[in-house]
C-alpha cells in the first residue's frame, strides 16, 4: 500500500506541475483532463478502498480526501478554470504526505497478515463453509476482528456437526451417555448426555459439550480438546462485552488451530 500511495501522490503532484504551466485561464487540453479524470477515480476504485483497513486512518480523514477528489473529477466534466484544478490538486498534495502516506508507513504489516488468513483458507471444499469463512476473512481486512472470530467458529462447528451426522447420533448419543455414567477418569464431571435425532437438536446442544463429546469418541485427543476450547472461548469473549483485546496476532493463532485441529484432520473429512 505504501508504494501505491507513492505512486499516487507522485502523480497528483506531477499533474498539479503540468497544470499551473497552462498559459490559459480555462484548463481544456484533453490529455491533462483525462489524467485528472483517471486520478479521481482511482482514488474512489483503489486508493480509498485499501486505505479503510488502516486503523490510524480516520473515516473522517478518507471522506475529507474523498470529497476533494469529487471535486476534481466534476472538473473534468466541461471547460473549468484552471484556478479550480490547482485549488483541488493542492488540497490534496499539501497534506497527503502527513495524513495518508506517514500513518500507512507506521502501521504494523496488517496487509501481510490478512493475506495470509485469506492463504490458510483459500481452497476450502465446502461451499457454505467457504461462506462462512469468506466473511471472516472479510472481518479481519476491515479490522473487525470480533466478528471474524465468531464467523470461523460458526464455520468450524458447522463441519463438526456435520461429521457427528455422518457418524451417526446414536454414536453420539452413546458416547455421551457412557461419559455421564463416568465416576473416575477424565470424564467424571461430565454429565450431559445427550438424546440427539437431528441436526437442529444438535445446534441445541452446547458447543463446550460437544468438544467434550468428541474426545468421548477418540475424534479427538485431549490436547486438541483443550486447545479447540481456547478458540471457543474467544469466540465467546468476542460475542460479549468485555476489554480483552482481540487483535491480528490472536486471529492467526485461532484459525491456525481450527484449521488444522478440524478442517485439514482427517477425523473430520466431510
Amino acid at each position: 500500500m505504501v508504494d501505491i500511495l507513492r505512486r499516487f501522490y507522485e502523480s497528483l503532484k506531477l499533474l498539479r506541475s503540468d497544470i499551473n504551466r497552462v498559459a490559459t485561464s480555462h484548463v481544456a487540453k484533453a490529455e491533462l483532463k483525462h489524467r485528472a479524470e483517471g486520478l479521481a477515480e482511482e482514488w474512489f476504485a483503489n486508493i480509498s478502498p485499501g486505505l479503510a483497513k488502516f486503523t490510524v486512518l480516520s473515516t473522517a480523514t478518507v471522506e475529507a480526501y474523498s470529497a476533494c477528489f469529487f471535486k476534481l473529477l466534476k472538473l473534468t466534466k466541461g471547460n473549468n478554470r484552471k484556478a479550480g484544478y490547482v485549488e483541488a490538486l493542492l488540497s490534496v498534495t499539501k497534506t497527503f504526505h502527513d495524513d495518508l502516506l506517514l500513518p500507512v508507513q507506521v502501521q504494523p504489516k496488517l496487509a501481510e497478515e490478512v493475506s495470509l488468513l485469506a492463504k490458510l483458507f483459500e481452497n476450502m471444499p465446502n461451499p457454505e463453509e467457504d461462506a462462512y469463512l469468506k466473511e471472516a476473512i472479510a472481518c479481519a481486512t476491515h479490522q473487525l476482528f470480533r466478528g471474524s472470530a465468531v464467523l470461523g467458529w460458526s464455520a468450524a462447528i458447522d463441519r463438526v456437526h456435520r461429521v457427528i451426522e455422518k457418524t451417526g447420533f446414536a454414536t453420539f448419543n452413546a458416547a455421551s451417555k457412557t461419559m455421564a455414567a463416568a465416576t473416575t477418569g477424565r470424564f467424571k464431571r461430565f454429565s450431559k448426555a445427550a438424546n440427539i435425532t437431528s441436526i437442529g437438536e444438535l445446534r441445541e446442544y452446547f458447543d463446550g459439550d460437544i468438544l467434550w463429546v468428541l474426545e468421548g469418541m477418540a475424534l479427538l485427543e485431549s490436547n486438541q480438546n483443550t486447545r479447540l476450547r481456547a478458540c471457543y472461548e474467544m469466540r465467546c469473549q468476542c460475542s460479549h462485552p468485555g476489554e480483552a483485546p482481540i487483535t491480528e496476532y490472536n486471529l492467526l493463532s485461532f484459525f491456525s488451530d481450527i484449521d488444522q485441529i478440524i478442517f485439514k484432520n482427517p477425523r473430520f473429512a466431510i
